[in-house]
């Protein structure tokens, strides 16, 4: 009796609190919704958010899943697009569980869509391609599936783009343009289409396609996607040499591009400017866009150094145990009331019955603790294997995540995260040593920056996926030339860093000249046809002078370092240079050292080392 009054009160008071709020009819929320997600697509107002959650709020009073699932993946698209990938990795779980309860296919497909958007993003192909093919199966229980299908196949497109399959992306974005497809998505898969081919070198079949999207004349509503088809027309324009559209288009898409999160396609565009520039013979302009596009590949590599992949699913899973132990204490407190209910019953009819039903009735609930304790001992066991089970796993997938993180996925090389993450605890080694009372022999570490010689010729001539081959087998050459305890790095397009510790400076020449020769006899077959690469390589010692150990970071060898690869461009290329100290103690500060190596090198203050004979 007392917990029906309870029960009504608490009633009471909540009809009391939300007397206030009034609550639009379900088919004006589901308007509402629909014209946010059109706004959401054009450019990703923060602004939204409010409105999104008071229409999420009247769907959850109402009871209403399906919108309440719409309101929630439309929030997290938007908080996603900002970089928030917890909380949108968060809003569209509790989408998945409304979506899986309500037991409705096709929108636990959308939100397996939204999901795999996130991975993709985050650079997580493999769990990207689990949700699609999970939203796959289920377009197939859906009766009027052709919408799904045709968003199933966009977001595998783009998936493929991202993995460079772009032979694939052409085959996953071919559909039929049947009426049940929106145009948004038919115009999306055709500027998908048109990029797969743009990043074959088919720019013929690309401007096509855009002039046929063009010939439509409907405009593409995502942001993205406009940003997307301001680079391909732009780079269309650059390949077939009309270098003036090219800067033109490419001007305007990138004044599109400010105050987005698009760094992508803002490189991409100024990588156009400079090259239409250059291709024009303005190269102070193409000197102005190259610097421009080298920061901003910067800013891209910091943003994917940041990556919060690993942080999310340690958070998800960890999430997943507290709900586990949650449900185990309510478990045991429901279990602790029944008890104390019995007892409380046997204590009443003590004064009422005999002593030999007492006595019963207390070796039955002897009986029932003892029960109930075994019961709770098997559960906790149970429970804790669990949790220890779950530990390997996120511990192996931590692993396996953190092992893609620091690869580079086309030559299987280490890559700029890896590099990162070692060259401080690599240097802080050296710094003991030179505190040392006597500093060892070969105790120096060799930066050394590999570049081949116009590999943008090879892409122009032979295809980006020739491009490809020869980046692997020059890596493998690397391999074939270094040590296991080197640190070998594609540091970025056809540039490759290798760091040699435990080497002494005379002799470190030794190793570039083995790779440039290695490099210039090997027969590099693509397309059935071999050609010939050379490779310039600079290369300087740290600790730089041995006489003032601290005076040169780690940073500043390395741009001496990229001074001599530089020189060896320019001097002849095929060739290598290695900077080092003068026999006279530079007192100079280092700043100005590396910004003005040519003249230190002319002054005799600083040296090199070469195989060419007249360098400077």
């Amino acid at each position: 009796m007392q917990s029906v009054v309870v029960v009504l009160c608490i009633l009471v008071i909540s009809l009391t609190a939300f007397s206030g709020f009034t609550y639009e009819p379900s088919e004006q929320i589901q308007r509402n919704l629909n014209a946010l997600q059109m706004s959401a697509e054009q450019d990703y107002d923060l602004s939204l958010l409010p409105e999104i959650r008071s229409l999420r709020e009247q769907a959850r009073a109402q009871g209403n899943k399906p919108l309440q699932i719409k309101a929630l993946l439309l929030e997290g698209s938007i908080v996603q697009h900002f970089g928030d990938f917890e909380d949108g990795l968060d809003l569209h779980q509790q989408a998945l569980q409304l979506a899986e309860a309500d037991n409705n296919n096709l929108l636990k497909a959308n939100t397996y869509l939204a999901i795999a958007h996130l991975d993709i993003d985050l650079e997580s192909y493999e769990l990207a391609q689990r949700y699609l093919d999970k939203a796959s199966l289920l377009a197939e229980k859906i009766d009027d599936n052709t919408q799904i299908k045709a968003d199933i196949s966009l977001w595998q497109s783009r998936l493929n783009m991202d993995k460079g399959a772009y032979r694939l992306a052409l085959k996953s974005s071919l559909v039929p343009e049947v009426s049940g497809i929106r145009q948004e998505t038919l115009a999306q898969l055709k500027l998908t289409r048109s990029w797969a081919h743009l990043q074959l070198g088919e720019y013929m079949q690309a401007k096509r396609i855009l002039d046929e999207l063009e010939s439509s004349g409907y405009s593409v509503q995502n942001q993205r996607m406009r940003i997307i088809s301001a680079v391909q027309h732009a780079r269309v324009a650059l390949q077939s040499g009309d270098f003036a559209t090219a800067i033109d288009l490419a001007q305007v898409g990138l004044r599109d591009t400010l105050g987005t999160r698009f760094l992508l396609f803002q490189s991409q565009l100024q990588w156009i400017l400079a090259s239409a520039y250059a291709q024009l013979g303005d190269y102070q302009q193409a000197h102005r866009y190259l610097k421009r596009y080298a920061v901003t590949e910067q800013s891209l590599n910091l943003q994917k150094r940041n990556n919060k992949l690993l942080k999310l699913e340690a958070q998800y899973s960890l999430a997943q145990q507290k709900q586990a132990l949650n449900k185990l204490e309510r478990d045991n407190a429901q279990q602790a009331k029944q008890i104390m209910a019995h007892q409380q019953q046997i204590e009443n009819a003590r004064l009422s019955q005999q002593r030999w039903l007492l006595i019963a009735l207390l070796a039955f609930t002897l009986a029932l603790v003892f029960y109930w304790r075994w019961q709770n001992r098997r559960y906790t066991k149970l429970l804790e294997s669990q949790v220890a089970q779950r530990t390997e796993e996120l511990a192996e997938r931590n692993k396996r995540l953190q092992t893609l993180s620091f690869t580079d996925s086309l030559t299987g090389l280490n890559n700029r995260h890896h590099f990162f993450s070692v060259i401080d605890g690599t240097i802080e080694v050296y710094k003991h040593r030179w505190k040392a009372p006597e500093v060892q022999q070969n105790s120096d570490l060799i930066f050394v920056i590999i570049d081949i010689d116009h590999f943008k010729n090879i892409n122009d001539s032979f295809g980006h996926a020739a491009g490809d081959i020869v980046l692997q087998d020059f890596a493998e050459i690397l391999k074939q030339c270094t040590r296991e305890s080197d640190i070998l790095v594609r540091w970025g397009g056809e540039e490759f860093l290798l760091v040699m510790p435990d080497m002494d400076r005379s002799v470190a020449h030794e190793v570039t000249e083995r790779i440039r020769r290695q490099v210039e006899s090997y027969p590099f077959v693509v397309n059935d046809q071999t050609i010939n690469c050379t490779c310039s390589i600079g290369f300087a010692p740290f600790p730089f002078d041995p006489t003032q150990p601290d005076k040169l970071s780690w940073e500043h060898v390395l741009e001496l370092a990229d001074g001599g690869l530089y020189l060896a461009k320019e001097s002849h290329r095929n060739a290598w240079v290695g900077v080092h100290t003068g026999d006279e103690e530079v007192q100079s500060p280092a700043e100005h050292m590396v910004q003005n190596l040519r003249a230190y090198l002319q002054a005799g203050k600083l040296k090199t080392w070469s195989n060419l004979s007249d360098l400077i």
